[in-house]
């Protein structure tokens, strides 16, 4: 029996979703756990890759159909490398990604509550956006610096929300009465011996806001934190299907050990 059973009427469950490149993937594997254990969110709110994840669920896609989407759609590939002085890769990749599947440029095609997270680079603050369009505030949560472009909206210039800000409850703690973080850059000490550059760039993001994420666990009501993620790539999606079946048998586990059971 789940333990809020016994109240006539179920909370209001909120769900923030972390960055994470290409573990984004893992938020999907928390999503399909979720709902089989009873607790599917009612708001979220994510940066990065969950702020992506996030607005594909709210959307209505499921997590099994999420993952078909990530397994036809091409990231970070040759054919977007850009080499300029604003990124690595050019954002396209992303952008189509929305107008694939998306009917409409617009929060309003949401079916539940989604707040987007992105750093604003002039004053060093974080921005949410939860109204208006849609795929503008996608890309600039999205938007790590070095590897992807800035992204320009009206006067303000945005890159990724993880920056400062890669666990972003803030929007909607006040708005749930039960608040799930899932987090999916715990670090690996196992990969020191041999690392690429994208792995120490990857590892030293990590590194510097990882206090800041862990700060605030304990304002979580469940905050789920799968280990070594840092072995799987920020950049590509080759170990998907294992990565996915780590991080949900994980979010099994750790809802059964909290009393909660499949429905």
């Amino acid at each position: 029996m789940n333990l809020f059973s016994f109240k006539k009427k179920k909370p209001i469950i909120g769900l923030t979703l972390s960055g994470g490149g290409m573990r984004g993937i893992a938020h999907i594997a928390v999503l399909k756990a979720l709902e089989e254990y009873d607790l599917k969110p009612q708001i979220i709110s994510g940066t990065s890759a969950g702020s992506i994840v996030g607005a594909f669920y709210s959307f209505g896609k499921t997590p099994d159909e999420m993952m078909d989407i990530v397994k036809q759609t091409t990231f970070f590939s040759r054919s977007y490398l850009k080499l300029s002085k604003n990124g690595i890769f050019s954002s396209n990749f992303i952008l189509k990604l929305f107008t694939d599947h998306f009917p409409e440029d617009d929060f309003s095609i949401l079916k539940i509550p989604v707040y987007v997270a992105a750093t604003e680079m002039t004053h060093g603050i974080v921005d949410f956006f939860s109204e208006g369009p849609l795929f503008q505030p996608l890309l600039a949560s999205s938007s790590v610096p070095f590897i992807l472009p800035p992204v320009r909206i009206e006067e303000k210039i945005y890159v990724d929300g993880g920056v400062l800000d890669n666990l972003p409850i803030e929007p909607i703690i006040d708005k749930c009465d039960f608040l799930i973080a899932s987090h999916v850059n715990s670090i690996s000490y196992d990969e020191l011996k041999k690392m690429s550059l994208m792995k120490e760039f990857d590892r030293i993001l990590h590194l510097a806001i990882a206090k800041s994420v862990y700060s605030k666990a304990k304002s979580c009501d469940i905050f789920l934190d799968p280990p070594k993620m840092t072995k799987f790539s920020l950049f590509n999606k080759k170990f998907m299907d294992e990565m996915f079946t780590q991080v949900y048998e994980y979010t099994c586990e750790e809802l059964e050990s909290k009393g909660y059971t499949r429905i």
